[in-house]
């Protein structure tokens, strides 16, 4: 039973259908009952109706079949349906408890697993959940319908029905054993399942990237060793499984033909009658059934334990940017936002990516941060937003320490205009509306107007309401910036951060793009993370970062002459 105590922390999901679970529960035992009652109609059918050729019967037994089957009706509908109930809603709260974990954790968990790993956690491992409680009543009906049946051939002859013990020992084995085995392999199983998901995810994401570079052959062949590793699994476990299932049905025959000689001899010594040996044989083989279904729960109840398995490892993990208990609102910035000795080291790795970083953003002001890849500019944009906190030093907002702020009103205050402009496969109305949700839509227009978008939106098939394709297929790089800049002058924030936001586009969109920029950044506290150093001469200050640290800082005029790293930058991209 060790093997199934991952299926107690199910429990607490149950909670809100616990009537329909009890309801589900508590109608096992009338359920077991009504399985019972052909077994006494069988022998009375034989003794009264067949021996002693008494009429009464012709009509009790016909009438007590379709009484008996009436009932079952009733009952089975209820019984099942509660189950179903619980399993739908079970299911439901399990996935909305993962998603609502997924988006709490921290970006680093996103760098360090695949996406179809974690799809396949959402997904998959629930519905395997699906069996394990969908057999939680039959737990209890099923081993009272065998007790009452093995209970009622005692009845009859109990030197008889102490054949049937004897195959018990031989079972448990059986269950032990194939349950063990199914809960491993299905634990490996969902783990490869995660790894399709991924390729498959990666193929339809790459997919210009293939087909230029012709990888069609190298990306298949990544997919079918993945298949073929799944199907290699699964036959393992379809022999567990269709052994199992056979295998309780052999050791039952040994018992039914031990009854078969030693009730034969009893009819013909007259010790029992012809009904009551038939209906003891009924009994038995009804109460093979339940045996069989034993197993196959046996194997269900196994398999959502390894499920189990991976969806409490899931939840366990632990989010590394912790809010504050006693957070305090923020309504607006006023002042500065400000990093004070600064360092940052990701999770696993010795080497520091920021090094005692301080420097300051005033109000109002624009800050530009320049420097080679990997020197920590994207670093401490994930700072700024609160998607990381810092390994050593602080981060100030106004005075106060970043982490005892509560992170929904600081972000609200903050806005993000990348070069990887993400879109959600959603209209263009929604997908500005991202930056403020209750905006309505004519405030989403004026945004649209304010960001140079209103032009293009409305010549598109139907205007706001276009979809917009997955991650924005359907639109231009620079449609697709305006619709992010939209976003951004709809959500009106204190602190604006352009990420490398033209570096993708050509030079005509870009003098386009810069252009609706700079009337986005009028009066608003920015942070530029430039790549073209032409576009940040207007900055109030540049920060040159070097290997995780401050190697120079000033305005453009200032750092262009002054012998240092910017201008090694400088004269680099210019040549």
């Amino acid at each position: 039973m060790d093997s199934l105590r991952p299926l107690w922390k199910v429990l607490p999901y149950l909670k809100p259908v616990r009537r329909w679970f009890w309801l589900s529960v508590g109608l096992a035992l009338p359920m077991a009952a009504v399985r019972v009652g052909p077994v006494p109609l069988v022998q009375h059918l034989v003794d009264q109706l067949l021996v002693a050729k008494d009429r009464t019967a012709l009509w009790f037994v016909p009438l007590g079949v379709v009484g008996l089957f009436s009932v079952n009706f009733i009952i089975r509908f209820f019984h099942y349906y509660a189950n179903r109930v619980v399993v739908i809603h079970t299911n439901q709260r399990i996935r909305e408890k993962m998603m609502e974990h997924l988006l709490s954790l921290s970006s680093d968990y996103f760098s360090n697993e695949k996406a179809g790993s974690l799809a396949s956690r959402i997904s998959l491992d629930p519905a395997q959940i699906d069996q394990g409680v969908g057999n939680f009543g039959a737990l209890l009906r099923e081993p009272i319908t065998f007790i009452a049946l093995i209970g009622y051939a005692i009845s009859i002859n109990w030197k008889l029905a102490l054949t049937v013990f004897i195959i018990i020992p031989f079972l448990a084995v059986l269950f032990s054993w194939s349950g063990k085995q199914l809960k491993e392999k299905i634990q490996r199983f969902q783990e490869l399942n995660g790894e399709m998901l991924s390729s498959i995810g990666e193929a339809i994401q790459g997919i210009r990237v293939i087909h230029a570079f012709g990888l069609e052959k190298k990306v298949q062949g990544v997919f079918t060793a993945s298949l073929d590793r799944i199907s290699t699994l699964l036959k393992k476990i379809s022999k567990v499984e269709e052994a199992s299932h056979p295998g309780v049905e052999w050791i039952t025959s040994i018992a039914l033909a031990l009854m078969l000689y030693q009730g034969g001899s009893y009819v013909l010594d007259g010790v029992m009658t012809s009904g009551q040996l038939i209906s003891f044989f009924a009994a038995f083989a009804l109460a093979v059934n339940p045996l069989r279904t034993l197993s196959d729960i046996n194997s269900k109840l196994h398999s959502s334990a390894g499920a189990m398995i991976r969806i409490q490892d899931f939840l366990d993990w632990k989010s590394r940017i912790i809010p504050s208990n006693s957070a305090k609102p923020l309504r607006s910035i006023n002042r500065d936002i400000s990093f004070h000795g600064v360092s940052f080291q990701y999770p696993g790795q010795d080497r520091k990516v920021l090094s005692e970083v301080s420097f300051s953003i005033p109000r109002g002001k624009s800050i530009a941060l320049v420097g080679p890849s990997g020197s920590g500019k994207t670093t401490i944009t994930q700072l700024i937003l609160r998607l990381a906190d810092p390994s050593a030093g602080k981060i100030l907002v106004d005075g106060q320490d970043l982490r005892d702020l509560s992170i929904s009103d600081y972000r609200a205050r903050l806005a993000l205009v990348s070069q990887d402009v993400f879109l959600f496969h959603d209209s263009v109305l929604e997908n500005i509306r991202m930056g403020s949700p209750d905006a309505t839509n004519e405030e989403v227009k004026e945004a649209a107007r304010r960001a140079n978008a209103l032009s293009f939106i409305e010549s598109l098939p139907n205007g706001l309401n276009t979809i917009v394709g997955d991650r924005g297929a359907r639109l231009s790089g620079g449609e697709r910036q305006r619709i992010s800049i939209a976003r951004a002058f709809l959500r009106d924030p204190d602190v604006l951060i352009l990420d490398e936001a033209t570096s993708n586009l050509d030079t005509e969109s870009e003098r386009g793009i810069q252009d609706t920029l700079a009337t986005l950044m009028k009066e608003k506290t920015v942070l530029l993370i430039a790549h073209r150093l032409s576009t940040i001469q207007e900055a109030d200050e540049i920060l040159v970062l070097d290997q995780g640290k401050i190697a120079e800082r000033g305005n453009f005029s200032q750092l262009r002459n002054s012998g240092g790293r910017f201008q090694e930058l400088l004269a680099a991209q210019w040549s």
